[in-house]
């Protein structure tokens, strides 16, 4: 993982090298001093990966091999701060693969094992690190605090028990506690519901005022509508957008399914025809190159996704567009400037010059999980001919996080933070699922999603394995049961690949959508 170092590194002498990786561990230090943990951590990385070369197998010299773990070590510290702890854990685990008895990547492992609930681990690496150094406080520290907690929650535990199985019984009991607790606990979400749907009701009536204040302010200006009545007409919209997003998103599934058949088709054709096995026909040839025509005429990526009609008035027209001077609008009413300001601030900030923050923390909820759903992505199989695979967003889960657009200065600025799981399945030719899984998005934001690469995305273990319950060399196939479970597992990696790329992708289409909508 990392940066990619320029290629000219490549080349330059081991000492250069070492030099080089010395100066980023250097700037990773003062970035960290001063609290800037991305620009720390991309230091560490790149003083990392000009290492890795010149310790290939672990043969490189102890010089080299200090330094890397260094930077490792220090990595890891920094990806603890930045709340990555299973990041953190694998950074340490990475310089213990230089030296498994190196203290402090044994210590950052051990602290990162602890914040993801894993005592155990973080108590055997501990107890190897005392062994090599018994007297280091920070170890020892650790291992005290380690020990107070358990103390405590067997105290606690041993306590609920007590309590649990008191011959006494009635309220002193564990078993009524925990039903007053549930009680409690649904009246408290009752409460939390209703307070929920009154803030939400308090964020539409803000919107409709906002709304009304533009129709009046608006030349000429126009009669403003009831709450109740802009609630509904809302609500219509909401239901026509998704009913039209569905009727899209199946109509994408049908094309694509019908490309996959007739691509299937012939080939079969072709193979019927071709009687050499040495020779490679142009439309083999094609599919190997993966590339396909638009409906435009452009040559682009087999896999590349078309946008749809509705998708496009969805967007609408995103061509820069020319700006009036002042002078063209010489006798414009104080009413008419006001409404031709900085999209959308308020009619008492038309300049924009005023800081104003607006809430879209709902829209951008709803708009993030529906670029989420809309994902899909076909793999046409290498290992195992007359293949090929689709892998479909089925649901979205734990969307959390807020968003604001902010105007000052006459500049808008988008601010937005979220994280979310994605449920997937891969199907095959026989729109059959054979294996399905779970991908997780810890960090969306613009720092983030500034660039594609910098997206963070957790592969979590399948959910359905590829071929559950077949042998290594059963057929598990469509017609003729021709694919090993072994290729049905590496399609259903490579497919997984691909739809990671996508899922990325369909992170930054809804970043455009947010700029272009507010």
């Amino acid at each position: 993982d990392g940066d990619a170092t320029p290629s000219s590194e490549e080349d330059d002498a081991p000492d250069d090298i070492l030099l080089r990786a010395m100066t980023h561990k250097e700037d990773g230090n003062t970035h960290f001093k001063s609290s800037d943990f991305s620009s720390a951590a991309r230091s560490y990385r790149k003083g990392t990966n000009l290492l890795k070369k010149l310790n290939e197998a672990n043969s490189g010299e102890d010089q080299v091999k200090q330094l890397l773990i260094t930077l490792q070590t220090n990595l890891s510290m920094v990806c603890f701060k930045q709340k990555k702890h299973r990041m953190s854990r694998d950074v340490a685990s990475r310089a213990l693969d230089i030296d498994d008895k190196n203290v402090k990547a044994l210590y950052r492992r051990a602290v990162a094992s602890r914040a993801m609930g894993d005592v155990d681990a973080a108590k055997s690496d501990l107890r190897s690190a005392l062994k090599v150094e018994p007297n280091n406080v920070s170890v020892k520290k650790e291992w005290l605090g380690i020990k107070k907690k358990l103390e405590e929650q067997k105290k606690l535990e041993k306590a609920r028990l007590s309590r649990a199985f008191s011959s006494k019984g009635g309220k002193g009991s564990l078993l009524y506690s925990d039903k007053e607790e549930e009680e409690e606990r649904k009246k408290e979400e009752k409460v939390e519901k209703k307070k929920l749907e009154a803030q939400k009701k308090e964020k539409r009536k803000k919107e409709w005022e906002d709304e009304c204040v533009r129709k009046m302010a608006s030349d000429p200006p126009k009669e403003p509508i009831s709450f109740d009545d802009w609630d509904k007409a809302r609500k219509k919209k909401e239901d026509d957008e998704e009913k039209a997003r569905k009727k899209a998103k199946k109509e994408e599934e049908d094309k694509k399914r019908e490309e996959r058949r007739k691509a299937k088709k012939a080939h079969k054709q072709q193979n019927k025809t071709n009687d050499s096995d040495d020779e490679l026909t142009e439309s083999e040839m094609a599919m190997l190159r993966g590339y396909k025509k638009t409906s435009d005429g452009r040559t682009t990526s087999y896999f590349n996704r078309e946008q749809t009609e509705r998708e496009k008035q969805l967007i609408g027209c995103i061509e820069p567009q020319k700006l009036e001077s002042s002078s063209r609008n010489g006798g414009a009413s104080p009413t008419s400037s006001a409404a031709s300001g900085v999209m959308g601030s308020s009619a008492w900030n038309a300049s924009g010059t005023t800081w104003e923050e607006k809430d879209t923390t709902e829209w951008c909820k709803k708009t993030f999980e529906q670029c989420l759903l809309d994902t899909t992505t076909a793999y046409y199989s290498t290992a195992s001919h007359d293949a090929t695979y689709v892998a479909v967003v089925k649901k979205v889960n734990d969307v959390k996080g807020d968003a604001s657009v902010a105007i000052a200065g006459g500049k808008k600025r988008y601010i937005y933070d979220f994280h979310a799981s994605v449920e997937y399945d891969v199907l095959d030719d026989e729109q059959k699922c054979i294996a399905s899984g779970v991908l997780k998005l810890p960090d969306v934001n613009s720092a983030t999603t500034a660039d594609e690469e910098e997206l963070e995305v957790d592969i979590m273990g399948w959910k359905k394995a590829p071929g559950a319950g077949a042998g290594a060399d059963d057929d598990v196939g469509g017609e003729g049961g021709d694919r090993p479970q072994r290729h049905l597992a590496q399609d259903a990696i490579e497919c997984r690949k691909l739809l990671v790329q996508d899922v990325r992708k369909s992170v930054l289409q809804f970043v455009e959508k947010f700029n272009a909508n507010f």
